[in-house]
């Protein structure tokens, strides 16, 4: 089987990133079909050493913050993150080096012939693309004998295919509304979900959460005697300086202080992941291993983390964000108050049919003066250009539809002036699309 060959076969999976049906079936939502198929291959996930990562907000941009510092302390580092945004083989990293196409598909190939063993049972439904890529990512991790695997739950927590692992570390960040059809319409209802990452006597770094949700975890961690540092309690952020190049910042845990740190990352909110970040650090310090002060200063300068309030162009600003939330549309539009000075911003938006619609379009739109609304073609979750249009209309925005990216960002280019700034925003799936059209998709 080749590189191509093995994305037509996953593809031909159950992928919830691209279903359009929301609804809950609650007996394929389970832990057995993943722990079968790894149990096929050998339970390569027994021998990693995990940091586990869930959370609504940040949980990419953490666990690579994670692995950047683990990188530049000497470990050899896998990483696993969800979605991607030009190629599948991003989800997939050892040192920051991105699963060959011939490894890809050489490790399809190995996994292909455990799926067709397991699709005779019909009680647990079929494997989903999802579970694919975890067991291709920990068999990979096993084979090449990493130090640490930080691995980025997918969806939830409880039935999450990464659930199965034993972690040295859990990390849970912000958490918000999302999947509610699946996860629940709370902060509490989606915390339980979430705080089953949590293992007994396996110690926990919580992010800045609500109230309500802050207590689910306190109490799920103190029921399972997980030793729990807290962000905003137990360590403490005071940010210094930002510009359009990244931002300086002081952080204090409960051993140690750290000035003066800088992270190219752009925005409060990524100064608080830097702090979830260290914290585990530490947690992994206490458990033995060696990391030096040094590596965590190097980690942040330099981690890269595309897509997320990246800076792409200048004159005019070109400025690419996957937040996909009111929640994350508050810290993006915050974060572009404090850092860039422009004459009009121009929004490029494309949303999934599972967001907050109105709710989104309530923080963003006050800020735009034109509206490029947009999809991408190829997922059927999008919401129609046309329908976030209507929905925004009364913001008084001047509005523009285009039904694909390749239309929209050389209209966004020539409607603004060199001292505008143009945003693309409200999907990874979109920012991805972007970088393809502009041309930055180095993989």
């Amino acid at each position: 089987m080749n590189y191509k060959a093995a994305l037509a076969y996953i593809d031909t999976f159950i992928n919830s990133e691209k279903s359009p049906d929301f609804s809950r079936q609650a007996r394929f939502y389970n832990l057995e079909r993943i722990s079968r198929l790894l149990a096929h291959l050998g339970n390569p996930h027994r021998p990693l050493k995990v940091i586990h990562v869930a959370g609504s907000k940040g949980k990419g941009s953490t666990a690579a913050q994670i692995a950047s510092i683990l990188i530049h302390a000497g470990y050899k580092t896998g990483l696993f993150t969800q979605p991607h945004l030009i190629t599948p083989r991003e989800r997939c990293r050892i040192n920051s080096r991105l699963i060959s196409e011939k490894e890809f598909a050489q490790y399809v190939d190995r996994i292909k012939p455990s799926i067709e063993a397991m699709a005779e049972s019909k009680s647990i439904g079929r494997v989903s693309f999802f579970e694919i890529y975890t067991a291709l990512a920990f068999s990979y991790f096993a084979d090449n004998a990493v130090d640490f695997a930080v691995v980025e739950v997918g969806l939830g927590g409880r039935l999450d295919a990464t659930n199965v692992v034993d972690p040295l570390v859990s990390v849970i960040t912000p958490i918000s509304l999302e999947h509610t059809a699946i996860l629940g319409d709370t902060h509490e209802a989606i915390a339980k979900e979430k705080a089953e990452i949590i293992k007994s006597n396996r110690p926990v770094v919580l992010a800045l959460q609500l109230s309500e949700a802050q207590t689910v975890f306190e109490a799920v961690a103190a029921d399972r005697n997980a030793p729990m540092d807290r962000v905003g309690r137990d360590i403490h952020l005071k940010r210094k300086d930002w510009n359009i190049n990244g931002q300086t910042f002081d952080l204090t845990t409960q051993s140690a202080s750290y000035p003066d740190l800088f992270l190219p990352l752009l925005g409060e909110h990524q100064a608080f992941n830097a702090a979830t970040a260290i914290a585990c650090i530490e947690r992994i310090r206490q458990e033995g291993y060696r990391v030096p002060r040094t590596s965590i200063y190097d980690g942040l300068r330099e981690v890269r983390w595309p897509g997320r309030m990246q800076v792409v162009g200048r004159s005019p600003i070109i400025l690419l964000d996957g937040a996909h939330s009111p929640t994350s549309a508050e810290a993006l539009c915050k974060a572009i108050r404090e850092i860039f000075r422009y004459r009009r911003l121009i929004l490029v938006v494309g949303l999934m049919r599972d967001k907050d619609l109105q709710a989104i379009g309530e923080v963003l739109c006050p800020f735009a003066a034109e509206i490029i609304t947009t999809q991408v073609f190829d997922n059927p979750r999008v919401t129609p250009a046309e329908d976030i249009a209507q929905a925004w209309s009364a913001s008084g925005a001047n509005f523009h539809v285009c039904p694909s990216v390749r239309e929209a960002i050389p209209l966004a280019q020539s409607i603004a002036t060199p001292s505008d700034l143009i945003c693309i925003v409200g999907s990874i799936y979109i920012v991805g699309e972007v970088m393809k059209v502009l041309g930055i998709c180095k993989t």
